[in-house]
């Protein structure tokens, strides 16, 4: 007797049950039992193949519960509904079928961001460190740093750890910039680290509509601010120029007089735009006054240093904005060359990185990233599955 549509489909969800990761164009075509056990509603194209490339990024390991968990979760936000897999009879109403290899990867983040929401709820959140009050004592070299987010970040942390306390009394001011686009690659991580939902792209258009950059990150007018508050001399603001987070690192160190440091770097625009879709569906499903808890808890499972993620992708400007990138990036670098206060390192950093790919996100790493949080939250659960 020849198998059903519904055993067929159903035949290959157990085989994605057991760790499974047959692709459908293999499996589909074998005879399923015919005695296989069949309910309603059938799982459709998307679901069972985010389970199976969560068997594929776990290596094969069998996880019964996390497939079941992905199977009844519906994925937020717009797109295709109830996608059936190719079968002939093909389907004459609905949604065409397609192959779930071919299936667009929008489709299958758009799930996966559904089926990582519901999980963080149930991961403990993250243990934060108190970290070490420093007072301000007279014998202690004081400053206060400025400018590009997580530069500043990376630095505070290495600073503190060699003595120095960070205040604004009688402090060496030190603003930090780097490449333009980095600055705000670094702005809008510390957006959507603090909840935020606004795209990488919005952020560039109403940068270029302002003619600005943002006022974080808009390193001149930092640095000409600060001149002008009072007790604060010319000697005590300096510009700090980098490439990189190290070399912002070796700079400041030297300039503040303390031993050489190496800060650790975070983050990459495809793991930011996943914690914004988090932040996107958290802000529905778990309420405004929850979405920080679960921001907090996304970026821990994607900085987990005992499981790290593969080398990050770089920082893309978008297409429409690279040229008024270059511009604010060549208007700030002479700014800082006719400035009256030290400029240390090269201004000319500044410019954006050039690049000739078409978008500024690559997708497929946002799923690379999804699937590894997914595992990792099912595996910090509270209490056994």
């Amino acid at each position: 007797m020849t198998s059903s549509y519904e055993q067929a489909v159903w035949a290959w969800a157990a085989h994605l049950r057991s760790g499974g990761t047959t692709p459908w164009s293999e499996h589909g075509t074998r005879e399923a039992p015919t005695d296989v056990p069949t309910r309603t509603p059938v799982p459709d194209a998307v679901h069972l193949e985010l389970v199976r490339r969560l068997n594929l990024a776990s290596g094969g390991r069998p996880l019964p519960w996390l497939a079941d968990h992905v199977l009844t979760v519906g994925a937020p936000g717009r797109g295709r509904v109830d996608v059936p897999l190719p079968w002939e009879p093909a389907p004459q109403f609905g949604t065409r079928p397609i192959d779930p290899s071919h299936l667009p990867v929008e489709e299958l983040l758009r799930l996966a961001v559904g089926v990582l929401a519901t999980l963080l709820p149930d991961v403990r959140p993250p243990r934060m460190d108190p970290g070490t009050t420093r007072w301000p004592l007279p014998w202690r070299r004081r400053f206060r740093l400025h400018g590009s987010p997580g530069t500043v970040a990376a630095v505070r942390e290495g600073l503190l750890a060699s003595g120095p306390v960070e205040s604004d009394w009688r402090a060496v001011h030190v603003v930090l910039a780097r490449p333009v686009d980095v600055m705000m690659a670094e702005q809008w991580s510390r957006t959507i680290h603090a909840g935020g939902t606004s795209p990488w792209n919005s952020l560039w258009r109403r940068a270029v509509a302002a003619d600005r950059l943002p006022r974080p990150v808009d390193v001149a007018t930092i640095a000409a601010r600060l001149l002008r508050q009072p007790g604060v001399r010319e000697r005590d603001v300096h510009v700090v120029a980098a490439r990189d987070t190290a070399g912002a690192a070796s700079l400041t160190a030297a300039l503040l007089s303390v031993p050489p440091f190496h800060p650790e770097q975070h983050g990459e625009l495809a793991a930011i735009d996943l914690v914004r879709r988090v932040n996107v569906v958290g802000a529905i499903a778990a309420g405004p006054r929850r979405v920080r808890e679960l921001t907090a808890t996304a970026v821990s499972l994607l900085d987990d240093p005992a499981a790290p993620l593969p080398e990050p992708s770089p920082v893309l400007v978008p297409r429409r904005a690279l040229t008024w990138a270059r511009a604010v990036a060549a208007r700030t670098t002479d700014q800082l060359s006719r400035a009256d206060y030290a400029v240390h390192g090269d201004p000319e950093v500044l410019a954006p990185s050039e690049h000739q790919q078409p978008g500024t996100i690559d997708r497929e790493r946002t799923l690379e990233l999804a699937l590894a949080a997914c595992l990792r939250a099912w595996q910090r659960q509270e209490g056994p599955r």
